[in-house]
């Protein structure tokens, strides 16, 4: 797994790539922690659309994510693929876990959402 952040806009960007197992969780989790520590960041993008596997802890730590967000009022979004999107909407996080098929699609959801 490979993280990388950068500036895009008024948000910030997570680039996520690679596997998400068991192994990969704790690097998942920093890389998450870094995107809501200290509340430096109030608009962030997940890009996790070259990400090829998430497993249950990968699942977890991203509800997790989600909570720590909406206590901190982070407006955010995830941008995925089918191999990230599916495990989510099949455990049922899409309710909590703001989902787009594209980076595009995300930075909009999140403009919009900042802008209510």
């Amino acid at each position: 797994m490979t993280v990388e952040f950068a500036p895009y806009a008024d948000a910030t960007v997570g680039r996520i790539s690679g596997d998400i197992d068991v192994l990969a969780a704790p690097s998942f989790a920093l890389a998450l922690a870094h995107l809501t520590d200290g509340g430096s960041f109030s608009r962030v993008v997940v890009d996790m659309t070259a990400v090829d596997f998430v497993g249950t802890s990968g699942l977890s730590i991203l509800s997790e994510f989600a909570e720590s967000a909406r206590r901190q009022h982070i407006t955010w979004a995830l941008a995925g693929n089918r191999a990230v999107l599916r495990p989510i909407e099949a455990i049922g996080l899409s309710a909590t876990i703001p989902t787009c098929s594209t980076v595009h699609d995300a930075f909009d959801r999140v403009e919009k959402a900042a802008h209510r």
